[in-house]
């Protein structure tokens, strides 16, 4: 850069003009070099308000007023975009909405068809096959709308049916199926999932309604069911067909994601997340399956808007696909025809305003490469601070401060750093200081224990000594809020060493300023591993049975209390099993023979339960069971314990020896009175009174626990 000052060529705030006889130099600059060096007396005033910082913002400022049109055009073009998105999306909701009670409308008619022709079977007709063929073939509205209509009897045997006009009086058995079951346990017209059909070899759903003996409608006698195929039109006609415009399709589909109609046959059955733009509004929004949620719903996704509803009384979604350039064509035309006017006009505008930009900022320059050259030279003065009048002026004599302070306090912070890294290297335990995410300080016992070199661990990232991200991610977010309040981190967590190996550390944390993190955080760490695997095997040695390695009893009973706190809401069962003849093990084999089978039984039990069942050893040869949420299949699971216990056998020096179980079961909180207990040991005692009556009555049983039962039992 030319150096300032004042000559023949000097122009207003020390601008160098060039020399008017030189070649190529604009006719008005010399007329510029002789306003700006011989100023008339009106001019000095106005010449020393613009040398201030403050009047080259004012001018710019003037100068961003001008291009206001272009941001204004901008900001009415986008309010404008975004309300006609508003109405697409209304509007399409609404569609979907009107589109999903037609459908609801059509499948409510075929449930009221069944259900009116269901009410005018006499019961005899039930009896004779040939009489329920013909009834069913003089209602021709079940043909015109149903591909097959047939009748079953409570055994799902099927009686009559009528496909195509053709009566059949035999036909497979449908006792299996779900939508058979449901319209009997609910006594209302139901619609089956999605089938493959036997006959049509296509995909079909199934409408059946129960019917009633006229002398006592509360009682089934049987089933009306009537199958469509998906593509017939007394489903979906027309919901499927395609739109005049070719991106544009509506489509249904069901709970499981499914396709039942849609604009291409091939695609029914087909998966609806097929569609990218379908697929993350599926996942972050589904409707389909939810009931009562008929109103319809409209997103825009992947530049198309996709609308939905459910249809009611069903499991099935109304969807619409459509794309988001066509509603929003108008505002494509506006912007076309209104951004080249204001970008022509932006452009000059910032022509202008970049020109006296250049003008206004030349000493703000010249004082940013000499502050930049503190860094070059290492705070070694290459070239003069500039002079100027004004903010610049005052900037750089600001600056030369700054400098001269920085460089004492450097010499004194640097003596502070020395001593406190003799006093960290001395510590037990690691120390170190970070700020914003990386090491400022660390102490050599910090590189003793994370195996670091200390050059190379300041300055690094903190997530080093992390095993991995989540770790990483947890710890922030749990620092964040314990350094506030209460303004300290004591956690036990999983750390990692430079070699990679994970090893367990205490860490602790408090803010070099109590409350502000972004001043710096001093953190301590000691390897726990040691300690926390000696704590462990004493916890495990206090909750589990030394001999079979399942929980002892004092485990299991507060497993059980908490059960039994929970009943109302979560019902379970619990098992009381004692071994039979297990003493005549130990009494011919020895006590070794008996803790063998002893492991063994332990094994057998937790093999045959599911993860979630609890398994202990009270003592002895007893053992209990807590089964939760109280499956319908506890006694078969009761059953099969006892089974698998009696055949096992042990082999012990050339001799097999076996025993049996004898197993008390009781139900607590599935909403009988005689199943609610006040405790624990209540359930405890009600488990062994069932096993003793198992053993009375031969062993090798399951009994279940039930107070009456009991009751006689003491009295014999």
């Amino acid at each position: 850069m030319p150096p300032v000052g004042r000559n023949q060529n000097a122009g207003v705030a020390g601008v160098v003009l060039p020399d008017p006889q030189a070649d190529n130099v604009p006719a008005f600059l010399p007329f510029l070099r002789r306003w700006t060096s011989a100023p008339p007396r009106w001019a000095i005033a106005p010449r020393h308000w613009l040398v201030t910082l403050k009047s080259r913002i004012v001018l710019l400022a003037v100068l961003t007023g001008l291009l206001s049109a272009a941001g204004t055009t901008t900001v009415v073009l986008g309010s404008a975009e975004q309300s006609i998105r508003r109405m697409v999306l209304t509007t399409a909701s609404g569609d979907r909405e009107g589109t999903a009670q037609l459908l609801g409308s059509k499948v409510a008619v075929l449930r009221g068809l069944l259900t009116a022709v269901a009410a005018q079977m006499p019961a005899a007709a039930w009896q004779d096959p040939a009489t329920m063929g013909r009834l069913l073939q003089e209602r021709p509205a079940l043909g015109a709308v149903f591909r097959a209509v047939y009748v079953a009897g409570l055994d799902g045997r099927t009686l009559a049916r009528v496909e195509a006009g053709r009566l059949e009086l035999a036909g497979p058995d449908i006792a299996d199926r779900d939508y058979f079951r449901r319209a009997l346990a609910t006594r209302r017209p139901v619609i089956s999932d999605v089938l493959w059909g036997r006959v049509v070899k296509a995909p079909i759903v199934v409408i059946a309604a129960p019917v009633f003996d006229a002398r006592d409608p509360n009682r089934p006698i049987g089933v009306l069911a009537g199958s469509i195929a998906l593509t017939s039109t007394a489903l979906f006609e027309r919901i499927g067909s395609q739109a005049p415009l070719a991106a544009t399709q509506g489509m249904v589909i069901d709970r499981a994601g499914r396709v039942l109609a849609h604009p291409d046959p091939r695609r029914v059955m087909s998966r609806a997340d097929d569609e990218p733009a379908l697929r993350a509004v599926l996942h972050a929004m589904p409707v389909a399956g939810v009931p009562g949620r008929q109103r319809g719903v409209a997103v825009v996704q992947d530049d198309m808007v996709v609308s939905m509803a459910a249809i009611p009384d069903t499991d099935w979604t109304c969807v619409h696909l459509a794309p988001l350039d066509v509603a929003m064509a108008p505002v494509a035309d506006a912007r076309r025809a209104a951004l080249p006017a204001a970008l022509g006009a932006g452009l000059a505008a910032g022509l202008v305003a970049g020109v006296l930009g250049w003008w206004a900022t030349r000493p703000i320059s010249r004082l940013r490469a000499r502050a930049e050259s503190l860094l070059d030279d290492e705070g070694q003065t290459l070239q003069p601070w500039p002079e100027d009048r004004g903010e610049v002026g005052d900037l750089a004599h600001a600056f030369r401060s700054v400098v001269e302070q920085r460089a004492r306090r450097q010499t004194e912070v640097q003596a502070v750093l020395q001593q406190l890294e003799a006093v960290l290297d001395h510590a037990d335990v690691g120390i170190a200081l970070t700020r914003s995410g990386r090491f400022e300080l660390v102490s050599r016992q910090f590189c003793h224990i994370f195996r670091c070199d200390k050059d190379a661990a300041i300055g690094a990232s903190t997530r080093m000594i992390y095993p991995d991200d989540a770790a990483y991610d947890a710890l922030v977010a749990t620092a964040r809020a314990a350094l506030t309040d209460p303004g300290v981190l004591d956690a036990e967590l999983q750390l990692m060493r430079h070699s990679g190996q994970v090893f367990w550390a205490r860490m602790r944390g408090r803010a070099v300023v109590p409350g502000d993190v972004t001043q710096g955080t001093i953190w301590t760490i000691e390897d726990v591993t040691a300690a926390r695997e000696q704590r462990e095997k004493l916890t495990w040695r206090a909750s589990h049975d030394a001999l079979t390695g399942l929980l002892n009893r004092a485990a299991f009973e507060r497993q059980l209390e908490a059960a039994v706190a929970g009943a109302a809401t979560q019902p379970f069962c619990a098992l009381f099993i004692d071994l039979d003849r297990f003493k005549q093990v130990n009494d011919s084999a020895g006590h070794a023979a008996g803790d063998a089978l002893l492991r063994d039984i332990a094994q057998l039990l937790t093999a045959e339960l599911r993860k979630t069942d609890v398994v202990a050893r009270l003592g002895g040869d007893e053992f209990a069971v807590l089964l939760p949420a109280c499956p319908p299949q506890a006694q078969t699971l009761a059953d099969a314990l006892c089974s698998a216990v009696q055949q096992h056998r042990l082999r012990w020096e050339g001799q097999d020896f076996s025993v049996g179980a004898s197993v008390g079961m009781v139900a607590v909180g599935d909403g009988r009175p005689e199943s609610s207990f006040a405790s624990a040991a209540d359930v405890l005692r009600a488990a062994d009174m069932a096993c003793y009556r198992a053993k009375k009555r031969g062993r090798s049983r399951v009994e279940r626990f039930e107070p009456s039962g009991f009751e006689l039992m003491a009295d014999a």
